[in-house]
């Protein structure tokens, strides 16, 4: 076969491949980005944690980027890896009784991005006949009116039956329900231009058929809805009168404009008519004023790879003028657009560690200012376990060098990452599939020794499922799994050495044996 012909059938087949799968799952296919065990790689993870109503973990939230999906554990942490690296991919939260929420994240290779995500609780569902249309009402006044004969399926044909419908508002100033936005607070204006956005209050609506078919509006019909406004924006959205009305594009992933509502003083909210139904938000584009700054530690590094969230009342952003979204080498941010003539807070963090919350302000709009260090001890490498059902407890366990000898992280002694010894468990789970996550923010010259410890349930760690993926940013990701052939009575999975050296800096030593003794084994100690 000629080469040119090869090209030509490599091409047809990454062709049919791309209108089946599309670009991201393509990658995957024409390109594995999964490594052999301990080997590195550039693909990426993205990790973070949900929780709830009042700020409470939540567990079981289903977590899906295309075909990828894994599960909150019981404190909220979910894990998902061999992700191709890129922008503005599409991370998808679900959890029945709760709104569907989605976010975006920028995937680094070889690296991972953390995400702080609020589901709310569904405020009002029930049930009514598409014949007769139906008027929904939440305690804190959102309103929905449906008119009759006014549904269509998902291949838009008419609908006649019973229609399930969910309705739920957000309070865009209290912080929890502010992580509930999906997207970020960004979108696309009917002129076409870019903005960043400051809400007055969201709601989202779902309407589906007894299978759990998504429904809509038909073509033609519109829906009225009543969006509430807190009571510390009400004098804010009096003196507008009006505000544009926007739309949550699941597929792209960004706000739109479309149409616009009054204000109504009585009610205390923006009323508004919509043509289809996801999630729906009244949003002013706001003046702005810029920060710049820097990141370091608590030793005066600069911190390479962190985010810098700012936020106010209504709206929260965290990428900077020229797209970028997290710190370089040299620790710097630069121009994050923020509210003017108002309060800024802001923070840095990073793999689910963040500074202290700061305030800056009242702002001149368009001037740009620089804010000065931002103090955050973050991991500076990170061992994520995920595992199956069974068992249902897998512990992490990382011993190591410290001012006073050794360490040992584990279920029973978290560590710190901000003083000694410098590492900490981050999640502990107990109730099966992880994530546990093991964090080191410095390293002391000397080895460190990474395992796995079967604690309790049935099944052994072979057949666990167990996966261990070891971020070093400076190096990539290395994933490890159990080897065959478990001596039985062994319950302790001894997986990799870090030997750090001031001069060759860190070396990573698979190790992959089995043997047996509990939390305090020599076993654990290189």
């Amino acid at each position: 076969m000629s080469w040119r012909r090869t090209v030509a059938l490599v091409a047809l087949a990454a062709a049919v491949l791309l209108a089946a799968a599309g670009c991201a799952e393509l990658l995957e296919i024409l390109f594995p980005t999964t490594p052999p065990d301990g080997g590195t790689s550039s693909y990426g993870v993205v990790m973070g944690t949900v929780v709830g109503a009042g700020g409470a973990d939540l567990g079981g939230v289903s977590v899906s980027v295309g075909s990828r999906t894994t599960t909150s554990n019981d404190q909220g942490w979910f894990s998902l890896s061999e992700l191709a690296p890129g922008s503005n991919l599409s991370v998808v939260f679900r959890k029945s009784g709760y709104a569907t929420t989605h976010r975006r994240a920028t995937v680094p290779a070889g690296g991972s991005t953390f995400l702080e995500v609020a589901m709310t609780p569904v405020e009002a569902s029930g049930t009514f006949d598409a014949a007769s249309g139906a008027l929904a009402t939440t305690a804190d006044g959102a309103v929905v009116t449906i008119p009759a004969n006014a549904i269509v399926t998902g291949t838009g044909a008419p609908y006649n039956g019973p229609v399930s419908m969910t309705l739920t508002s957000f309070d865009p100033t209290d912080e929890s329900e502010m992580l509930s936005f999906p997207g970020e607070y960004v979108g696309v204006s009917a002129a076409g231009t870019t903005v960043p956005i400051k809400s007055f209050g969201f709601i989202d609506v779902t309407l589906a058929d007894p299978s759990g078919q998504p429904l809509q509006l038909a073509p033609g019909q519109t829906s009225t809805i009543t969006v509430p406004v807190p009571l510390s924006m009400r004098a804010e959205a009096e003196a507008l009168g009006s505000c544009p009305l926007w739309y949550f594009d699941v597929g792209s992933g960004v706000w739109r404009e479309e149409g616009q509502g009054t204000y109504n003083a009585t009610q205390g909210a923006f009323v508004g008519t919509v043509s289809h139904f996801t999630t729906w938000n009244f949003d002013v584009s706001y003046p702005r004023a810029f920060i710049s700054g820097r990141v370091i530690d608590s030793t005066g590094n600069p911190v390479e790879g962190a985010e810098i969230r700012c936020w106010g009342r209504g709206w929260t952003y965290a990428r900077w003028d020229s797209g970028e979204t997290r710190t370089g080498a040299d620790g710097r941010f630069h121009r994050i657009p923020v509210e003017c003539t108002v309060i800024v807070n802001y923070r840095a963090q990073k793999g689910g560690h963040k500074s202290a919350n700061l305030t800056t302000g009242p702002l001149e709009c368009n001037m740009e200012y620089d804010v000065g260090d931002i103090f955050l001890d973050s991991p500076a490498m990170q061992a994520i376990l995920t595992w199956g059902a069974d068992p249902s407890d897998l512990d992490s366990h990382l011993v190591g060098p410290s001012q006073s000898g050794t360490f040992h992280v584990y279920y029973s002694s978290q560590g710190s990452l901000s003083a000694e010894p410098y590492a900490n468990l981050d999640t502990d789970d107990v109730t099966g599939y992880g994530p546990e996550v093991v964090s080191i923010s410095r390293t002391r010259a000397g080895t460190y020794r990474y395992s796995v410890r079967h604690f309790s349930g049935s099944g052994t760690i072979e057949n666990s499922g167990a996966r261990i993926e070891l971020i070093i940013p400076t190096q990539g990701i290395r994933r490890f799994t159990p080897p065959a052939g478990q001596p039985s009575g062994t319950d302790i999975w001894r997986v990799f050495d870090l030997v750090i050296d001031a001069v060759s800096g860190i070396s990573v030593q698979p190790i992959g044996d089995y043997v047996t003794g509990g939390d305090a084994s020599p076993e654990l100690w290189p």
